[in-house]
């Protein structure tokens, strides 16, 4: 079980002890019979191209825990936290990635990564920020200022909701995201501008990778889980192919992700039938 004076990520507690004893947490065992909500087909695009989902997936599988995927078109009105993925877990229910990581640490359940030093504990938490805005950021603004992707969520909302709720929701969600842009000073700004801040995160990520097979060094962490699985969405995403193109010259990062799609591809496969 899991020892409470071991160090985990504070940013999961003041949510999770809003309704859950961290003690009761530790002491239980994982739920044979665990669900993880995540979007359907027609609404991924919209989380991230599916970053988050895909990172959960396979931290949850290296971890060897028993859990059951289930698509539902109303996972972050489920989410506590708003967004998904969700985590059913006996009578726990957690949302995003970070906090499922943090959750699973809790009861004992981690990568060999999670036992360093705090220096790098602290340094995994400041990477996992980076990685989660930049890409997050750089992402929401190629969805939510392009036609052809406001093409591809209308449909989205067409095919899981009825008119006029279908509307209703859709311009919801595009206020909602054009606020957060505008807010963060995003909004306005031109295209290369924004794909010349998403590469200075990578080349930054290019320098941290080289001569390491992991951001950490030689161990896999959940943060190298979540580099990962925006790499994929930049792959396998043709709206996306711009920023691809801006990192082809990033031998590190290249390298790093092509030896990550060995171990992890098949994982996305088996569980999501993702090529």
């Amino acid at each position: 079980m899991a020892n409470l004076t071991e160090s985990y990520n504070e940013s999961f507690l003041p949510l999770i002890q809003k309704y859950y004893s961290l003690e009761a947490i530790a002491r239980e065992p994982w739920d044979q019979n665990a669900i993880l909500f995540i979007p359907t087909n027609q609404q991924i695009l919209m989380e991230n191209g599916g970053a988050e989902t895909f990172a959960t997936v396979i931290y949850l599988s290296f971890l060897n825990l028993n859990f059951e995927i289930k698509r539902v078109k109303n996972v972050n009105e489920m989410s506590p936290s708003g967004r998904g993925p969700l985590l059913k877990c006996g009578k726990y229910s957690i949302g995003e990635y970070e906090s499922i990581v943090n959750f699973s640490n809790l009861k004992g359940n981690r990568l060999l990564g999670n036992f360093l030093e705090s220096s790098k504990k602290n340094e995994i938490k400041t990477y996992l920020l980076l990685i989660q805005k930049s890409y997050s950021d750089t992402f929401n603004y190629f969805l939510w200022k392009s036609d052809f992707a406001q093409n591809a969520i209308k449909k989205s909302f067409d095919c899981d909701y009825p008119w006029p709720l279908n509307v209703i929701l859709y311009w919801n969600e595009y206020l909602f995201e054009r606020k957060y842009l505008q807010l963060n000073n995003l909004w306005d700004l031109k295209r290369d501008r924004i794909i010349s801040r998403f590469r200075e995160v990578n080349e930054c990520l290019n320098k941290k990778l080289s001569g390491n097979s992991c951001l950490m060094g030689k161990n896999l962490t959940e943060v190298d889980i979540l580099l990962y699985s925006f790499m994929k969405v930049l792959a396998i995403t043709p709206l996306f192919a711009e920023l691809k193109a801006s990192l082809e010259d990033l031998t590190n990062l290249n390298r790093y992700f092509n030896e990550m799609d060995q171990r992890m591809a098949n994982i996305l496969q088996n569980k999501l039938d993702l090529n």
